[in-house]
């Protein structure tokens, strides 16, 4: 069995994490990534099973493979990378790793709300060009404020929990609104709730047909002057240039961004260019510990497979 890794990935840290496949079958590895689409096509032409990190696995890719069999996408937007449907037509099975970093995302989130509270990234970035300026940097207190959270799968339920812990009071939304999603005192409520009186509002929704452009401008709107907004989910799930547009009129405080329409962002990033807005280049699920969870459940999806089990699978092959 021919194994690739067609464009390295930072959950692999040593050599010793491969022996797992390495025991299934012979293992390419490759550290960079493809040049182009006929690079990939090239590591990829005689692979049985796949682990893929971000390139895009088409349906002329898949066609042109003619061994594959198995496809595992290391991380959840697999529908982003992977022509599911041309998969499925080839039968080929395709799997992914979800619930890996709840805790890194979650954690990652806090970070964000707290710098944002309190000018941690602003005043940094001016004592680091030599302005002392405390003054100008007046934060807020985030215990009693109202932490909204939009979607409550893993990383809603375990963003509940750490904004529990600093004493906010917490209001959510989820698309399937069950009575164990209300933890940690978290009140269910529509989703025109949770933006008009959260002081910050956070983003845990995975993106599809349904949830693509969720945060219009109407919801946008409706947020305090005072309040914050987060999404370290996807940038589509949110009307960017609404966003834009509040943030730039001091309609909506200050917002921080780990996920971009476009990525890399470019040079001239808009959203870069905004005195209320934190920007990071997409890193809100890299710690070590996940990359160890994504590794553990993505083999686990491959030995389920050859033993003709499912798991995490995503197309009915």
């Amino acid at each position: 069995m021919h194994i690739v890794f067609p464009e390295g990935t930072g959950c692999v840290q040593s050599p010793e994490d491969l022996l797992p496949v390495q025991k299934i079958g012979t293992v390419d590895f490759y550290e960079k990534p493809p040049q182009n689409k006929e690079d990939l096509l090239r590591r990829l032409h005689d692979a049985d099973v796949v682990f893929l990190d971000y390139s895009v696995m088409d349906a002329e890719i898949i066609e042109a493979c003619t061994k594959l069999k198995f496809i595992c996408f290391l991380g959840i937007g697999y529908s982003n990378c992977i022509d599911v449907a041309a998969a499925t037509k080839r039968g080929v099975t395709v799997t992914y790793t979800p619930g890996y970093g709840a805790t890194a995302v979650a954690e990652f989130t806090l970070g964000l709300m707290l710098s944002l509270a309190r000018h941690i990234a602003g005043s940094y970035y001016s004592l680091k060009h030599g302005e002392w300026l405390s003054a100008k940097f007046q934060g807020v207190d985030l215990k009693g404020k109202t932490l909204g959270i939009v979607g409550l799968g893993p990383i809603g339920a375990d963003m509940a929990r750490l904004g529990a812990g600093i004493g906010m009071q917490l209001v959510g939304w989820t698309r399937n609104a069950t009575l164990d999603r209300a933890r940690h005192g978290l009140r269910l409520v529509t989703l025109e709730e949770v933006f008009a009186t959260a002081d910050v509002v956070t983003i845990h929704l995975s993106l599809n047909a349904q949830t693509e452009g969720l945060i219009s401008r109407a919801l946008l709107g409706t947020m305090k002057p005072t309040a914050f907004f987060i999404n370290t989910s996807r940038a589509k799930l949110v009307d960017s240039a609404a966003l834009a547009e509040l943030l730039q009129q001091g309609r909506i405080a200050g917002a921080a961004l780990d996920v971009h329409e476009e990525e890399p962002a470019p040079m001239n990033y808009h959203f870069a260019t905004l005195p209320n807005v934190l920007v990071t280049p997409h890193i809100a699920y890299n710690s070590k510990e996940a990359g160890q969870n994504m590794l553990r459940i993505a083999y686990a999806t491959l030995e389920a497979f050859l033993k003709g089990e499912k798991l995490y699978v995503v197309n009915p092959v």
